[in-house]
C-alpha cells in the first residue's frame, strides 16, 4: 500500500542579523522522515522512528531511573519523618504534572527538537539568542551530564551490590568505574545501533515498570500479613526549615524528571501534535502512581531506621528483607542495575539531541562537526561529547556525598529554565497570537510551575538547620549559578563577536 504523507505546518523562529526575529513556516511529514523548510528546501537527516508507544517508553524510561531506587532514604533524612516524605513525593507528582502540561502546549505549538532552546528563542528574541544559548550551555555542561553521572554511579552501586551482596562496604571507585562503562555502552548503542538502542530502551522500560509493580505488590502483601512497620507516628520529627524541603524536592524532582524528554527529540516523533501530549502525560501519570505506591511499600516492609541506613541502595535492602539474601542481594539488584542502565540510555538520547540542535543553531564552536549526522543515522559526535562530560562528572566529585551533590547541581538550572520557559509561554500567548495551539495549558498549571521554579532557585541559598556535610550547602547552587553567568560571557563571544548563528546549519541565505 502506498504511504501518503500528511503535511503538518508549524512554526520556527528565525533570527535576522540580530535586528529582529520572525516566525516562519516549516512543513513536516507526519508519516515519513523528511522535514522540508519552505525557504531552503533542505531535508533533515534524522528519521521519525518514534511512535506513540516507543515515545511513551522513552518518557517512562527516562523518568524511572536511579531516583526511585536510591533517593527515598535521602529524602527521609531531609524532611525528618515518614509521613512528610510521602507528602513530598505526592507534591512532586502534582508539580510535575503541572510542568508537563505547560510543556505539552509548548511542544505542540513549536514542534521542533531542542526543548527550551526553541521556546526561549521564540519568547525572548532580545538580546539575540541569549537565553537559548545560556540554556543550551547550562544543560549540556551542568544539567544533563550531572544527572546522567548520578544515574550511572547508582547503576554501578547496584551491580556491585549484586556481585558482593553488600550495600555500602564496597569501593566507591569500583562503582564509578562501572558507571563509566555504562556511559560508554549507551553511547555505543545510540551511536551505531540506533533502532536496536530504541528497542533495548523499550525492553528495559518494561523491566523498570515490572520492578516497581513487584515492589508495590510485595509491600501490600507484607502489609496485609504483618502490618506496617514505618508508618507508626508518621509525622514525628518533621523538619520545619525551608532548606530541608528544597533538598528533598530537588531529589524528588530528579526522580520525576524525564517527562519533557520528547520535547528535545520531537523531530524524531511521528505525528508529534497527537503523540506528544499522550506519550508525555500518560508516561508521567503511570510513573507517578507507581512512585507513590512504591514509597508506601518501602515503609510497609522496612522501618524508618532501615530506610535511613540504606543510603542509595534502599530498594536492595527492601528486597533482601522481603525475599532473603539470594533474591534480595543478588538477583533483584542486578535487575535494578539494568533498570537504571535503561534510564542512562534514555537520558543520553535526549542530551545528545540538545547538543546536536545547539550546534546546528551555531551556539557552539565546531558546529558543523558537532551538528553532523553519521552514516548510522545518529548524531555520533554529539553523543561522544555528552558521554565525555558525563564521565567527567562521574569521576570528579569527592567521595561520600557525590550522589546528592550531582542531583543538587543539576537541579538548579533545570528549574530556572523550566520557570523561564513557562513565563515565555505566557508571553507568547500575547506576542504570537497567530501560532496554532493544539493544546492549551491550564492557568493553574502555569502558575504552579513558575512558583515552584522561584522557590527552587531562591531557597537553596538559605542556610539549613545543620550544615555538617563535607560539601557546603551553597556549593551546588552557587556553582550552577556561576556557570550560568559564565555562559553569558561565552554568548557574547560566540553570538555577538563570532556571529555563530549567522553561519549555522539553519542560517537563511
Amino acid at each position: 500500500m502506498q504511504e501518503v504523507d500528511i503535511p503538518l505546518t508549524v512554526h520556527r523562529v528565525i533570527a535576522d542579523g540580530g535586528r529582529r526575529s520572525s516566525i516562519s513556516s516549516v512543513t513536516f511529514s507526519a508519516t515519513g522522515s523528511d522535514i522540508l523548510d519552505e525557504e531552503t528546501a533542505e531535508p533533515a537527516e534524522l528519521e521519525r522512528t518514534l511512535g506513540l508507544w516507543s515515545g511513551m517508553a522513552i518518557v517512562v524510561g527516562t523518568i524511572i531511573g536511579s531516583g526511585i531506587f536510591s533517593t527515598p532514604s535521602l529524602i527521609l533524612a531531609a524532611v525528618g519523618s515518614v509521613g512528610m516524605s510521602m507528602v513530598v513525593w505526592v507534591l512532586g507528582a502534582v508539580v510535575s504534572v503541572c510542568a508537563c502540561v505547560a510543556y505539552m502546549e509548548l511542544g505542540t505549538m513549536l514542534p521542533r527538537s531542542g526543548g527550551e532552546k526553541e521556546y526561549l528563542q521564540a519568547a525572548f528574541p532580545r538580546p539575540r539568542a541569549l537565553l537559548p544559548f545560556v540554556f543550551c550551555l547550562s544543560s549540556l555542561a551542568v544539567g544533563s551530564p550531572s544527572g546522567l553521572a548520578a544515574d550511572s554511579a547508582v547503576t554501578g552501586t547496584y551491580f556491585m551490590y549484586a556481585a558482593t551482596g553488600r550495600t555500602v562496604e564496597h569501593s566507591e571507585w569500583a562503582q564509578r568505574a562501572i558507571g563509566v562503562a555504562v556511559a560508554l555502552f549507551c553511547t555505543l548503542m545510540h551511536g551505531f545501533f540506533v533502532r536496536a538502542a530504541i528497542r533495548l530502551q523499550s525492553v528495559l522500560t518494561v523491566v523498570k515498570v515490572l520492578l516497581l509493580v513487584l515492589i508495590v505488590t510485595v509491600g501490600f502483601g507484607v502489609g496485609i500479613k504483618r502490618g506496617t512497620r514505618g508508618f507508626g507516628d508518621a509525622f514525628a520529627g518533621t523538619s520545619t526549615h525551608p532548606s530541608a524541603y528544597v533538598s528533598a524536592l530537588f531529589k524528588v524532582f530528579f526522580a520525576y524528571s524525564g517527562y519533557t524528554a520528547l520535547n528535545y527529540s520531537i523531530d524524531e516523533l511521528r505525528n508529534p501534535v497527537r503523540n506528544l501530549p499522550r506519550a508525555a502525560l500518560g508516561g508521567l501519570l503511570i510513573t507517578a502512581t507507581l512512585y507513590v505506591l512504591s514509597n508506601a511499600a518501602y515503609f510497609v516492609v522496612l522501618d524508618e531506621a532501615a530506610v535511613r541506613n540504606a543510603s542509595t541502595a534502599v530498594a536492595g535492602v527492601f528486597f533482601t528483607e522481603a525475599f532473603g539474601a539470594l533474591w534480595g542481594q543478588r538477583v533483584v539488584p542486578l535487575l535494578i542495575g539494568l533498570a537504571t542502565l535503561g534510564n542512562v540510555m534514555c537520558g543520553m538520547f535526549s542530551a545528545s539531541r540538545v547538543l546536536f540542535e545547539a550546534a546546528r543553531e551555531g551556539y557552539l564552536p565546531w558546529s558543523r562537526v558537532l551538528g553532523s549526522i553519521s552514516r548510522f543515522q545518529s548524531p555520533l559526535v554529539a553523543l561522544v561529547v555528552s558521554c565525555t562530560l558525563t564521565i567527567v562528572y562521574i569521576v570528579t566529585p569527592p567521595a561520600g556525598e557525590a550522589y546528592a551533590f550531582l542531583i543538587d547541581i543539576g537541579g538548579y538550572p533545570v528549574w530556572l529554565f523550566y520557570g523561564l520557559a513557562v513565563v515565555g509561554l505566557l508571553i507568547m500567548r500575547r506576542s504570537h497570537r497567530d501560532l496554532v495551539r493544539p493544546f492549551r495549558a491550564w492557568h493553574v498549571a502555569n502558575g504552579v510551575t513558575i512558583a515552584t521554579a522561584v522557590f527552587m532557585c531562591v531557597v537553596p541559598f538559605v542556610k539549613p538547620e545543620s550544615d555538617d556535610g563535607e560539601i557546603p550547602y551553597w556549593a551546588a547552587p552557587l556553582a550552577a549559578l556561576a556557570f550560568i553567568l559564565l555562559s553569558c560571557v561565552l554568548w557574547y563571544v560566540q553570538v555577538v563577536i563570532r556571529r555563530g548563528p549567522e553561519r549555522s546549519h539553519y542560517a537563511y541565505k
